[in-house]
């Protein structure tokens, strides 16, 4: 009885090995959890190497992932048999326990110029070395019609925001790039208008100020199903000019810093590449714009007593404006 099931693994294996593994791959990944992200590239000429490249956080405690980073490369290769080509898929990641990797793609056709290949990348957290390169690594080609200058290799987006946190406030004056999938003549880069509001091709004008990136998004998009089917949109923050805060002195890279939600004096110092060797980190002052003090308030901080624990108010949730001095 054993034998026998151990013969049948050996075969479920050997199948897997057979490239039709996309069905592999929606079967792998209902079982283990497995999340779908997402990037976009235009192909400029046949033979040139595309690559895409994504970061994710995740929490490291129990065994999760804090921060990776994963390359891809795609290279388009010479026409192969029944007007084919081959798109070689390899991946590098700077961790090597716990490894995420990509096992399998799902592609569309390609019937005219500018028309968008549909390709699908599971990723799995849980996929070790010895599964991946026992069961997984089915050949590492994705066969596609070939590809013509102009045509757009497309990943698409699923389970985005379990990875990337849109917490940016969008604010007067911000560059903001708007894209709407395969509509050119909808999308844009836009800067936010003093009074908040940016105008935008049939929808007119929307307000942006004080929004996140992703509500914005959305509320485009759905304004857009009155003129275009299932609209896919994208708020891209291209240049921050409202919520920033500055940091000044003996920091390693001194300048100014998108504000995001709920950001602290210490968050901002570390953005900022932490202490040089000659700061005085018990004299950090903290200058906020008021409408009383044209030369503003000062907020002296002990770091301290922050990180000793002594005074944890002392680690104070910065405005718009603040400059930080690190003498």
């Amino acid at each position: 009885m054993r034998l026998r099931s151990i013969l049948v693994i050996l075969a479920v294996l050997i199948s897997c090995l057979v490239p039709h593994g996309y069905t592999l791959s929606r079967s792998f990944a209902s079982e283990t959890g497995s999340k779908k992200v997402s990037d976009s590239v235009n192909i400029i000429q046949d033979g040139e190497v595309i690559k895409f490249l994504k970061t994710f956080s995740k929490s490291y405690k129990e065994g999760n992932i804090d921060e990776y980073m994963t390359f891809f490369t795609a290279n388009v290769l010479e026409n192969g048999a029944n007007n084919f080509e081959k798109i070689k898929t390899d991946y590098l990641h700077t961790i090597t326990h716990n490894i995420i990797t990509v096992h399998e793609f799902e592609v569309s056709d390609i019937k005219n110029q500018g028309d968008s290949v549909m390709v699908d990348a599971l990723y799995n957290k849980t996929l070790t070395e010895k599964s991946k390169g026992d069961a997984f690594e089915i050949n590492g080609n994705v066969r596609l019609k070939i590809l013509k200058e102009g045509d757009q290799l497309r990943i698409a987006a699923i389970d985005y925001d379990k990875y990337i946190k849109y917490d940016y406030i969008i604010g007067s004056e911000d560059i903001l790039e708007i894209s709407v999938w395969k509509s050119p003549d909808l999308s844009s880069i836009i800067m936010v208008r003093p009074d908040g509001m940016i105008s935008l091709p049939l929808i007119g004008d929307i307000q942006a100020n004080n929004r996140y990136a992703k509500d914005l998004k959305e509320e485009i998009g759905k304004k857009l199903l009155e003129y275009k089917q299932d609209p896919i949109v994208s708020v891209i923050v291209k240049e921050v000019n409202s919520q920033a805060v500055f940091v000044t002195g003996e920091v390693i890279r001194p300048g100014k810093y998108p504000l995001r939600s709920e950001t602290s004096i210490v968050q901002a110092i570390t953005l900022a590449g932490g202490f040089s060797q000659w700061a005085d980190k018990d004299k950090i002052v903290v200058i906020r714009k008021s409408p009383l003090k044209p030369e503003g308030n000062r907020i002296v901080v002990r770091y301290s007593d922050i990180v000793t624990g002594k005074n944890m108010k002392a680690n104070i949730l910065l405005k718009a404006g603040d400059t930080i001095i690190v003498p």
